[in-house]
């Protein structure tokens, strides 16, 4: 017996054709719209695709339904992370769980590239002037010869890091096992601290796991140089918020680009909204029609892979 898949209606309609070519024995079980999915259709569901026109109107709707499928054994994500209750719940259960990293990394590294310039040249200072109609020249700060720590080397970690080289600065990157043939120069986690205090600026992009959790909070923001920028990209989690206000409200730290939260959506009372040094991003710092055609790509890369018997890319564990 042949595998049932579910997906969206949009990702059959877009792509049915191509994954019948691979697989001529598929059947499919459709999200269509908001439309019930009944037990009788999810208990023959075996493999699952979570595509990007799914986030976020209807996910909640299709993973409440992928846990309701009992003989669920494969789920493609066209997303990167998988710290989401849901998706460990999937994981706990022996689902073989693939991802679509980086997929999303290339426009995440380009508004990475955003805060950093615009954090350099006080970009929202210019536009505060812009709006009051005040003419008031300043100076602005080269990136070309700071030094930038990003932390978490993955796909993400590489397109910020091949940007920023670009751009002139020196760039290290941390991650857990350091590659002596990375083109860039990397250090291992032990080295955290050392980082901090080397760097210029700051990039968050690693993924949220029980090591990262929390893992800037006062001690760590205190270590960074004053004057120092901060970026997160990765997880909100990863960041104590409370003494990332207090390091930007005292001055130590320089500024912000901010693009994930403790709490999503940003709470209205949050002070990061006013704070006049941090640019906030709702996160969408990946979200582009380019990072969609990529995730479709993986999806029907590791279907092809999977319907062959060979390696699929991005597994998880």
């Amino acid at each position: 017996m042949g595998d049932v898949l579910f997906c969206s209606d949009d990702f059959w309609d877009a792509c049915g054709d191509q994954l019948v070519a691979i697989d001529p024995s598929i059947e499919v079980v459709r999200l269509v719209g908001d439309e019930h999915v009944t037990p009788g259709d999810l208990d023959r569901v075996t493999i699952a695709i979570f595509s990007a026109d799914l986030y976020p109107l209807r996910s909640s709707q299709f993973m409440g339904a992928c846990v309701r499928c009992p003989n669920l054994t494969w789920f493609q994500g066209a997303f990167a992370g998988t710290d989401h209750p849901v998706f460990q719940s999937l994981i706990e259960r022996g689902v073989q769980f693939n991802t679509g990293s980086g997929a999303t990394a290339p426009a995440i590294a380009e508004t990475v590239m955003m805060y950093l310039l615009a954090l350099s040249r006080d970009l929202p200072a210019m536009l505060r002037d812009q709006a009051s109609r005040r003419w008031n020249k300043r100076r602005v700060v080269e990136l070309a010869g700071l030094k930038l720590g990003i932390i978490g080397f993955g796909a993400i970690g590489h397109e910020v890091a091949t940007r920023a080289t670009a751009l002139g600065m020196d760039v290290i990157g941390l991650r857990r096992t350091p590659d002596p043939a990375d083109p860039f120069e990397t250090w291992d986690n032990d080295r955290f601290d050392e980082l901090l205090g080397w760097a210029d600026a700051i990039v968050v992009a690693a993924p949220l796991t029980d090591s990262t959790r929390g893992m800037f909070d006062a001690d760590a923001f205190a270590r960074m140089k004053p004057g120092a920028w901060f970026v997160n990209v990765g997880r909100g989690p990863i960041v104590d918020e409370p003494a990332l206000i207090d390091a930007l409200m005292s001055g130590h730290l320089g500024g912000a680009g901010l693009d994930v939260f403790d709490v999503e959506p940003l709470p209205v009372e949050s002070p990061l909204w006013e704070l006049p040094n941090v640019i906030v991003t709702a996160h969408c710092s990946g979200d582009s029609d380019a990072s969609d055609v990529r995730a479709t790509e993986i999806i029907l890369e590791n279907f092809r892979r999977r319907a062959a018997g060979e390696p699929l890319l991005n597994p998880v564990g």
